[in-house]
């Protein structure tokens, strides 16, 4: 790990760039004529449905229940390796293309079989890896965090989400856009994410869009990890 002289030098060399922050609005489906008040979070790296957020919940959970068995960083990867392999069997999030609809940019999705979507503003995910890119064997449109675009992908299930994690893989890219939707249809309930923060989230419409731009500190490129 760096020293803190080190991290100080990285910081004053650093240069600004913009980026992007997003909302994530959250209309609930009408019960017996009443609609649950509306939810708005803000979003800086990423928002998942499906296996990856199921995975991020069942983690959640038990750590609420007993934190004691999530005392280090290695516990911690293994309880995610662990949840993970659960689902390759259960499969809970299957035929998630029936469950949801999306939209980019106001553009319907014809969605292939998948079990997770993915909307990136950063390209990090899952520990470093850049889902976006994938094994970068196949030419793709660029990603930035400062564009006022997002990357939107599918996995499709706990078993492909595994293989794009090391680079086995490519993810299903589903395209880009500036405001993203994503529906719930009545009766579905499936887990859900945002920057980590996970939940089970029932018949809604989920919108996308850009917040604000902010200023940040970039590590030079040049510099040495």
């Amino acid at each position: 790990e760096k020293s803190i002289d080190e991290i100080l030098t990285d910081v004053v060399q650093a240069e600004v760039t913009s980026f992007d922050r997003w909302t994530v609005t959250i209309i609930h489906q009408r019960h017996f004529g009443l609609r649950r008040p509306a939810k708005v979070l803000a979003m800086n790296n990423y928002f998942s449905m499906g296996c990856d957020a199921l995975v991020a919940l069942n983690f959640h959970r038990q750590r609420q229940t007993r934190p004691e068995l999530f005392t280090s960083r290695l516990f911690n990867k293994f309880w995610y390796f662990s949840y993970g392999a659960i689902d390759v069997l259960e499969q809970a999030c299957v035929d998630l293309q029936e469950k949801v609809k999306l939209e980019l940019d106001g553009r319907t999705v014809d969605l292939p079989e998948l079990e997770g979507i993915v909307v990136l503003n950063i390209s990090s995910w899952a520990g470093g890896f850049n889902l976006w890119s994938g094994t970068g064997e196949e030419d793709v449109p660029p990603a930035s965090f400062s564009d006022g675009i997002l990357e939107v992908v599918g996995l499709h299930s706990s078993f492909h989400m595994g293989q794009v994690r090391i680079a086995m893989a490519d993810p299903i890219r589903l395209g880009q856009a500036r405001v993203v939707k994503l529906t719930l249809k009545k009766g579905t309930k499936m887990p859900v994410q945002v920057d980590g923060e996970p939940w089970e989230q029932g018949s809604a419409t989920i919108t996308i869009s850009l917040r604000n731009r902010v200023n940040m500190l970039k590590k030079l490129e040049h510099q040495s990890c």
